[in-house]
């Protein structure tokens, strides 16, 4: 029986291949993290900290007040709808802000058209879970978060 060099057997050649295949998929994972954004890492995370504050009195200001509100999306004709209890603000704005990437972040200016009642326009359509900042001129701020895998609308916490 003729013995075959080592490079023709398979079991050599099998454990070879499995800390190469290991490596070739560490230098991928490595050239992935160096070139995608890192938007999950606040570059100045010690400001963003010392504004927490700011943030927290504005929504004890809304919990003071009883603001509430529920918004709506219809995401065919791109209207926004946004029901609200005690609130006096000509103007509000909703702030749409993706948890993964920033680039997708936008505001979006809600205009009252009655007692209650607000209105804006999307400009496209979204998609997946959103995180909602309800501002005021006034300065209070309410938040939700809106899965529209799930649902349309969401309600506002304080």
């Amino acid at each position: 029986m003729k013995t075959l060099p080592w490079y023709k057997q398979f079991w050599p050649c099998f454990i070879i291949a499995i800390p190469l295949t290991s490596v070739i998929v560490g230098v991928i994972q490595i050239s992935f993290a160096l070139n995608s954004p890192n938007d999950l890492v606040k570059e100045n995370y010690y400001k963003e900290g010392l504004g927490i504050n700011k943030v927290l009195d504005k929504r004890q200001m809304a919990k003071d007040l009883k603001i509430e509100a529920m918004v709506t999306i219809d995401n065919l004709t791109g209207e926004v709808l946004l029901s609200t209890k005690n609130t006096q603000d000509q103007t509000l704005l909703l702030n749409f802000i993706n948890s993964a990437v920033a680039k997708k972040d936008f505001e979006l200016s809600m205009t009252r058209i009655s007692e209650n009642q607000y209105r804006g326009q999307l400009v496209k359509t979204l998609a997946g879970i959103w995180n909602l900042h309800l501002e005021s001129d006034a300065g209070w701020q309410i938040t939700s978060r809106l899965d529209l895998a799930q649902f349309n609308s969401s309600k506002f916490h304080l």
